[in-house]
């Protein structure tokens, strides 16, 4: 089987392997983890986890308690935070 093809369950037990060791480096925390994505690994990663739904930009998914949110990279490049400078 192709790399790229290892299917839903290969994906989901990639990342429950993630929550686990979160889990077991801080029991007491509510882990959340974010991916920023190009359009090919956004749109693979969709479809590996059953999220068709073409028009998102974005889309979560809970496992083991733990979050995974996976975003367009697009969305972090349409502006950038002119708050947060590092002092001087």
């Amino acid at each position: 089987m192709e790399k790229n093809k290892e299917g839903v369950n290969g994906v989901i037990q990639k990342f429950a392997v993630i929550s686990d060791a979160l889990v077991d480096m801080f029991p007491k925390a509510k882990s959340v983890v974010v991916f920023c994505l190009n359009d090919a690994d956004f749109n693979n990663t969709k479809a590996q986890v059953n999220n068709f739904d073409s028009n998102t930009t974005q889309f979560k998914i809970d496992i083991s308690g733990t979050e995974f949110i996976f975003l367009k990279d697009e969305l972090l490049n349409v502006s950038e935070d002119k708050t947060s400078q590092t002092p001087s």
